[in-house]
């Protein structure tokens, strides 16, 4: 076994997960000094990511104490792991927060791992409030007044984050960051996902700008925690601090009924807030109206932690309990927790879910995990039994980068979509999942893989879009059982664009904001510009009832009018632009000049034009950019610029007469800050389409295609699953 384990060792790397784990457990028996401090390293109590928590007694007092051990190689890591050693400082001394003892580092030159290193000391609480409520499920429910303590003492540690100057939020509450002290009290941890940072979404967002939020978000929250707001950032609902309200209302729920109310982590049930009360409850009806108030799809909505804890209060005023003191059914229950209290380092089964590496579960329960089935199986043909769903929700991608449930890249039985590490390589990855669902399908499915992507930040070529869903189509057609797997690099944007055109192929969707919006609720935020949607619209156009084809005419365009005139010179007041036009992957013109020959427009001007006069046919990109005179560049006789933003579409869907074709801000990729876009902004294409077709040398896909037979069935393997699909997302006249 151990020549089995180095193997893999050695093909991982030396960065790989066991060898990191062993280079911990060499870090047990060792001592480290810590201002007056010497402590001995008895013990690895939990791991993930990019850190270890040990518990480690001071051989002076030989008190125990719980320090984390952070390994980081990059700036912004660094930045993250201090900043969470300045919350903790911060909010030291409360008596629902973990308490912080001591900090040190040491440079990555100084490291025996060749990383930067952060030492976190804070004192020991080997209870943890999830093991409490595995253990008390087999027994019966949690007494009410349990409850209201629990709960009482985990918003009295919101409450003093909240109201820190400026407001310290969270982002990670949940059961598993709920520690036991030995005095029975509740002891909130995990500060490593905390911001000051709150988010006011509005119109005036570029898909850019929501793109980068969202995946901020996604890197620091978990899941079935996660808010509406946090969901579908398009309702522009602010995300502050009341995204910890909307946690701690699952908590609180969580505690009452013993599951969570969005235990799948369901988009569309969050977005919602579609949550039921158990029928007939009543033993914990007291707190029935604060779940409701917590978990408000509208933030602004919902209590206030200081209301919370002030209702909180008034309940256990009427039930004559003192909400702060110990709980003893914790320790009744767990025989106290002294230092001969055994530790698990296993996940929690209470509510099974995931978070990007690089951080822990909590203080003593580490996140990280390679495969992980539900109890509740009897065996391997158990897992199979409950089909791709709930098998592949045990699946776990275990990159450093990281770690997703496989489940949420089920867009249908039959088409999924995944991301994974790079240096794993498409067809390893497409190897992998084909093994699982030979696995849940009985069959052998064609090992093939098929590599069409596009360059990044680019709208796909039309051609090579149309073909990819016609060649996906043909191949679910050969066989009702086959399965098509959708794979890019971040899972997201090119993923996205293939997926919401497939189904726009199919039919099952008329518009690109539908299919969209269905991948956004089962895969995750696509992060796709503007010129994403408006190829996926393309298709939506040309498998319409009276369908769109894309003519072969080629068009000229005159000039480039953008109205007001954009704000990037430095003193806001104008810019100097010039333009660089690509057909297909080849720059065809560039109207940069010398930095004094290109012309600058003021506000006062009303527009900035920029003459072209060049035809054009096809996939066309115009990406425009400010030119900046820099004392560098002027050394150098080299201009600098900036990008203003780019502008992509397809010639064939340009009305034969038109003259003009208008984008206006939020049609516009790459976006910088908003400021310097005037109001009403907009960019004109001053065209002229030639009379004559000028047909290409190969023939498009879509000459000959057949499209009255195309049907939204062949996307689905049973009708259960179409009638679900259709009736989240689709319309039900489909059905029939």
């Amino acid at each position: 076994m151990s020549l089995f384990q180095s193997a893999l060792d050695f093909l991982a790397g030396p960065g790989s997960l066991g060898a990191a784990s062993r280079d911990q457990n060499d870090f047990v028996g060792q001592t480290v000094e810590m201002g007056d401090m010497k402590l001995r390293i008895k013990r690895v109590i939990a791991e993930g990511g990019f850190a270890f928590v040990y518990e480690a007694q001071d051989l002076g007092s030989g008190k125990d104490y719980a320090l984390k051990r952070l390994l980081s190689n990059e700036e912004e890591k660094n930045k993250a792991i201090i900043q969470e050693v300045c919350f903790m400082k911060k909010l030291s001394g409360h008596p629902n927060i973990v308490q912080f003892c001591s900090a040190a580092s040491i440079g990555k030159e100084e490291s025996d791992t060749g990383q930067g290193e952060f030492l976190l000391l804070t004192e020991l609480c080997k209870g943890q409030l999830v093991e409490f409520l595995k253990k008390v499920e087999s027994k019966g429910p949690i007494s009410c007044d349990t409850v209201l303590k629990i709960f009482y003492q985990t918003c009295r540690a919101v409450q003093h984050m909240h109201k820190q100057k400026p407001p310290i939020i969270h982002r990670d509450l949940k059961v598993e960051n709920l520690l036991i002290s030995n005095q029975g009290t509740i002891k909130l941890c995990d500060f490593g996902s905390a911001t000051t940072i709150a988010y006011y979404p509005d119109y005036n967002w570029s898909a850019q700008k929501r793109a980068l939020v969202e995946e901020e978000i996604t890197r620091n929250t978990t899941p079935m925690y996660r808010t509406p707001e946090m969901i579908d950032l398009y309702s522009n609902f602010p995300i502050g601090e009341k995204q910890d309200i909307w946690a701690l209302g699952c908590i609180l729920y969580l505690l009452c009924f013993r599951q969570h109310p969005f235990e799948d982590g369901a988009k569309l049930r969050i977005v919602n807030g579609k949550y039921v009360i158990p029928q007939n409850e009543g033993r914990y009806s007291v707190f029935h109206d604060l779940i409701h108030s917590t978990l408000k799809v509208n933030p602004e909505e919902r209590l206030s932690i200081t209301e919370l804890v002030n209702q909180l209060q008034e309940i256990a005023a009427a039930r004559n309990v003192n909400p702060k003191s110990p709980i003893t059914e914790l320790l009744e229950q767990n025989g106290g927790y002294g230092n001969n209290a055994q530790l698990r380092t296993s996940v929690s089964s209470v509510s099974q879910s995931s978070k990007p590496a690089g951080q822990l579960n909590n203080m003593y329960n580490a996140g990280l995990t390679v495969a992980e089935c539900d109890q509740t199986y009897g065996g391997f043909f158990d897992i199979l039994r409950g089909g791709t769903e709930r098998f592949f929700t045990n699946i776990k991608d275990t990159s450093s980068k990281v770690i997703q449930s496989v489940a949420n890249g089920v867009a249908s039985k039959k088409s999924v979509s995944v991301s994974v590490p790079e240096r794993m390589g498409v067809r390893t990855v497409v190897f992998l999942l084909l093994i699982v669902l030979c696995f849940c399908f009985k069959l052998l499915l064609n090992l093939s893989v098929s590599e069409c992507g596009w360059p990044a930040r680019r709208a796909p070529n039309l051609q090579n879009l149309y073909s990819i869903c016609k060649n996906m189509h043909l191949w679910l057609k050969q066989d009702q059982k086959n399965v098509c797997i959708v794979h890019c690099l971040d899972g997201r944007a090119a993923s996205a664009v293939v997926v919401c055109s497939f189904l726009c192929f199919c039919r099952l969707f008329t518009t690109a904001e539908a299919a969209v919006y269905m991948f956004s609720m089962k895969r995750c935020p696509p992060g796709i510009w503007p010129s994403h949607k408006r190829y996926i619209e393309y298709m939506c156009d040309m498998m319409a009832e009276e369908p769109i084809i894309p003519h072969s005419k080629p068009i000229l365009v005159r000039s480039i009018v953008m109205t007001p005139v954009p704000l990037f010179s430095k003193q806001r007041n104008g810019c100097r632009p010039f333009c660089e036009v690509y057909v297909g992957d080849e720059r065809v013109t560039t109207t940069s000049q010398e930095y004094d020959k290109m012309k600058e427009f003021k506000i006062e001007d009303g527009k900035a034009v920029i003459p072209l006069g060049i035809t054009v046919q096809g996939d066309v990109l115009i990406v425009i950019y400010h030119a900046r005179s820099t004392l560098g560049g002027r050394l150098q006789a080299k201009m600098a610029s900036m990008k203003m933003f780019q502008i992509q579409f397809h010639t064939g869907f340009v009305p034969r007469n038109a003259t003009t074709v208008k984008f206006a801000k939020y049609d516009l990729d790459a976006c910088d800050i908003q400021e310097k876009y005037p109001d009403l902004f907009q960019v004109n294409l001053e065209v002229e389409v030639e009379p004559r077709d000028r047909p290409s040398c190969e023939q498009p896909p879509w000459d000959n295609m057949n499209i009255k037979g195309l049907n939204p069935k062949i996307l689905f393997s049973t009708r259960e699953e179409q009638q679900e699909i259709l009736s989240k997302f689709g319309n039900e006249s489909l059905e029939k």
